[in-house]
């Protein structure tokens, strides 16, 4: 099949749904989540030369852009959008940095006319489909009342330390810095790699310190309980 018809396919595909999401359900978060992904989507620069990594960015873009627009369609509420202080320290800090990577690396790797190997390709998948079905089973195990884009707790939320949540702190973080990594060797520069992986690391970073200030005053000590004895990143204690 044509490269280009796949390129524009995959862009239509991705459009179809982030309306469909705007449609069900219209918010900021869902806006900026979606033209996140969408942007390295655009059918536009692609040569006999980097044809191998222009369509790999669009198929990583196109599948894990859908997974995270889904999730936001069913998590996010009116009320979460406030654009208060604290929404938009969590906004810059923790994700400008993230998008920051994710599209930066996506272009840089769009541009690279240095043939994907064997090895390189193998990991690229590896890593991002390890990466996208953790993110997923995390977030399911999660559940609506927990995920969400801000920090804040909803009536009825419980601290979560089971499942995945057992095994490290942020498994959904976790997950997607896997993904991360994989974008970051599609790029097949340890220069830009390594750039993007420090931005994207950063942002999570930002969001568990306020996070886990937000977690220790919700749940006292049963939070610190449980954060005393789950490791942050890992299942294991570094």
């Amino acid at each position: 099949m044509d490269a280009n018809f796949l390129l524009i396919l995959n862009f239509a595909v991705y459009f179809a749904v982030f309306t469909a999401c705007l449609v069900k359900n219209t918010n900021f978060n869902i806006i900026l989540v979606g033209l996140t992904y969408m942007a390295p989507l655009i059918p536009l620069g692609m040569t006999d030369a980097n044809i191998e990594r222009f369509l790999i960015v669009s198929y990583c873009n196109l599948i894990f852009g859908i997974i995270e627009m889904a999730f936001f369609v069913l998590t996010e509420r009116p009320e979460d959008i406030t654009f208060d202080r604290p929404y938009l320290k969590q906004l810059l800090g923790h994700v400008s940095p993230i998008i920051l990577a994710l599209v930066g690396m996506s272009f840089i790797a769009r541009a690279t006319e240095i043939p994907v190997g064997l090895g390189e390709g193998a990991i690229i998948v590896a890593l991002f489909f390890a990466g996208s079905i953790m993110r997923v089973w995390a977030v399911a195990q999660l559940g609506v009342l927990r995920f969400k884009f801000n920090i804040a707790f909803r009536e009825k939320q419980t601290l979560k330390t089971d499942g995945l949540h057992g095994l490290m702190r942020h498994p959904t973080y976790t997950a997607m810095m896997l993904v991360i990594l994989a974008y970051a060797v599609t790029t097949n520069s340890w220069v830009w790699g390594v750039l993007g992986i420090l931005s994207a690391w950063f942002g999570f970073q930002f969001r568990i310190y306020f996070e886990e200030l937000a977690l220790a005053e919700q749940f006292g000590g049963e939070y610190e309980k449980y954060r005393n004895a789950t490791p942050m990143w890992l299942p294991y204690k570094l």
